[in-house]
């Protein structure tokens, strides 16, 4: 039998576990595979927010600075941007990063690498993370110290939830190619090295690596490359990212020759399952779902394409973290993922790509539903639960709701809801007493005549009903919002904003977009009759395209949501999450132990809203 790794690889948000590897795992261990799980990107968040870490990169980045200081002194960076290479380009932009972080911060420097590990405590240690005064400031060390940590690799930055490439990078495989082999802008490089050689110890035939976002690309490729050196495991990439820009992957031969043997594509939880077992030699490969691979013996990429046939997401073995040091995320308390549904049972909105290499919707019985979070409450001690679902139908989740509160099962949860007629003041009610605590409303905008254009089929009339309403029930809405879609006019964007800014109460947090036309988004399809007049590709590996809209120009539209959400912040800057970017882990937390009312009427002396973004 074939020992097989799953992996987690940086970048994600190491506040509590991501769903995909444990669901996998949990799937392996029931068709009897020997699986370990590793997730590589906490580790390597611990790794590098310690005293010695923060200290050696310190040392690295001011020694950069001064020689580049020699370098530029009396330089015209205007004619570097205008006429330069992209290495001298790439260099300015470093040594002007280098010189506004040490302008602004270079005085807490000292403090913040003396202070980390108490940081770092404040954000597990229940006493100090339930300080509503103590978690804002070791939030700020904690990106600052990730800032620091970066800055010998500058213009490329880390945060909390997210990778920020050089922004002079073009997106295309030369480019991350460069990167992945340059240890000096890729901050991956030495610690990835470290962990290849010691998955090559251990002998796994098998190594998966879990590629769901745009902020993992560098690091998957750089681990891909060093396992191709130091082991004879054959290496398989999946997971949405991977599905989205799988057409460009098959572009490069290259990348199925040297860096992955297989990309699994589409739904993993039975394709993922197949091709181990044709690995094993149980089956033939030409029976796995889902597939691409490289095929020496024909010389020649094999793309199978989707097989989307529905698998009942009943039968589904139950995720297994064994193997995860639950104690070494950045929370006190882990909130488990749990996937009530496959699919979103709307699945027509306008700008959304998420049904792209998914089977159509399909729901968990409620029955199963309330097995698993027993088993999860059993198992793991768990009380705090994410349904990682893209939208849940009303009389579905009151049914749970019931279901829940029969069960006796004492927990909190949070989800994406759709501002459906449905979601009524005795549901809200019903949810409420049966957990929720924070709902994730998609409003999207305020104008009637773009909502009917987004097609999100609801009564958009009745929001601030169905938001008041639970308020009411005691549940915070956090307000998803989209700046400049398609002939929406500067008018149109300013009723959103003041829509904002006038219900407080109904909205007590927010999440701010730009619209972003997506790779596979249903709006392709009407290209010309919904205001889209062109569209181009930002590089290979991009799933947003660069766009011409008529309405707010791509650049203008950024503008506007900075402006707006830089001035929001700071009118609430004594407020607790006015504006929440990935933080809803913690904002369910604190709704857990406070309550709505107290976290939103919070006020401190100090500015404890999150920094602008």
């Amino acid at each position: 039998m074939k020992k097989i790794l799953l992996i987690q690889p940086p970048q994600w948000y190491p506040i509590t576990p991501h769903l995909a590897v444990p669901l996998l795992a949990g799937q392996l261990k029931a068709a009897g595979f020997d699986v370990t799980i590793s997730d590589l990107n906490v580790k390597f968040y611990n790794r590098i927010l310690t005293s010695a870490h923060l200290a050696a990169a310190d040392e690295a980045a001011r020694t950069d600075l001064a020689a580049l200081s020699a370098l530029y002194r009396g330089a015209d960076f205007d004619a570097i941007r205008a006429a330069g290479t992209y290495e001298e380009k790439t260099r300015a932009l470093k040594y002007l990063t280098l010189q506004k972080f040490y302008g602004e911060h270079g005085a807490e420097v000292p403090d913040l690498i003396r202070d980390i590990g108490l940081a770092v405590r404040t954000m597990r240690e229940p006493a100090l993370f339930y300080d509503p005064e103590k978690l804002p400031v070791a939030k700020h060390q904690i990106r600052l110290a990730l800032r620091l940590a970066s800055m010998p690799f500058a213009p490329n930055e880390l945060d909390l939830d997210n990778y920020f490439a050089n922004p002079l990078l073009n997106l295309d495989w030369e480019n991350i190619k460069k990167q992945v082999h340059d240890r000096s802008v890729n901050m991956f490089y030495g610690y990835l090295a470290e962990e290849s050689r010691a998955i090559a110890e251990k002998g796994f035939d098998i190594v998966c690596l879990s590629l769901t976002d745009l902020s993992q690309l560098l690091p998957v490729f750089t681990l891909a490359s060093f396992l191709k050196a130091d082991t004879g495991a054959q290496v398989v990439v999946g997971g949405n990212y991977a599905t989205q820009i799988c057409d460009d992957i098959v572009k490069f031969e290259e990348i199925l020759h040297g860096y992955i043997d297989y990309i699994s594509i589409g739904d993993g939880e039975t394709a993922l399952v197949a091709l181990c077992r044709a690995l094993d030699g149980q089956l033939a490969l030409s029976d796995v779902p889902n597939l691409v691979y490289y095929d020496a013996s024909e010389q020649k990429t094999v793309n199978k394409g989707f097989s989307c046939a529905h698998f009942d997401m009943n039968a589904l073995a139950y995720p297994d973290f064994t193997g995860y040091d639950l104690g070494s995320y950045f929370t006190p308390e882990i909130i488990f993922p749990v996937q009530l549904s496959k699919g979103c049972y709307w699945g027509k909105c306008a700008f959304c790509d998420y049904a792209y290499g998914q089977q159509g919707y399909s729901p968990k019985r409620i029955p199963r539903i309330i097995d698993e979070l027993r088993y999860f409450v059993e198992r793991y001690g768990a009380s705090k639960f994410i349904f990682v679902d893209e939208a849940i139908p009303p009389a579905f989740y009151n049914r749970l709701a019931l279901a829940i509160l029969e069960a006796g099962l004492k927990i909190n949860y949070y989800s994406f809801a759709r501002l459906e007629d449905g979601y009524t003041s005795e549901v809200l009610k019903n949810l409420y007493a049966s957990g929720a605590r924070l709902f994730l409303w998609g409003y999207e905008c305020e104008s009637l005549r773009i909502m009917k254009l987004m097609n999100k089929g609801i009564n958009a009339e009745r929001r601030l009903e169905i938001l008041t309403d639970a308020r009411n029930a005691g549940i915070w809405n956090d307000g998803l919002f989209i700046f400049g879609y398609p002939t929406e006019t500067m008018e149109e964007i300013e009723a959103t904003q003041r829509v904002i800014r006038e219900h407080r109460r109904e909205i007590p947090s927010v999440t701010l977009s730009n619209f972003a036309l997506k790779k596979h988004a249903l709006l392709l399809e009407e290209i010309g009759g919904n205001g889209v007049y062109d569209f181009a590709p930002n590089g290979d590996f991009y799933t947003v395209y660069r766009d011409k809209i008529d309405g707010v120009a791509m650049a203008d539209r950024r503008a506007v949501r900075r402006n707006f959400q830089f001035d929001f912040l700071d009118e609430n800057a004594h407020s607790l999450w006015s504006v929440v970017f990935s933080d809803f882990d913690h904002l369910l937390l604190y709704l857990s132990k406070y309550g709505c009312d107290y976290v939103s009427g919070y006020r401190s002396e100090k500015r404890v809203s999150p920094e602008f973004r």
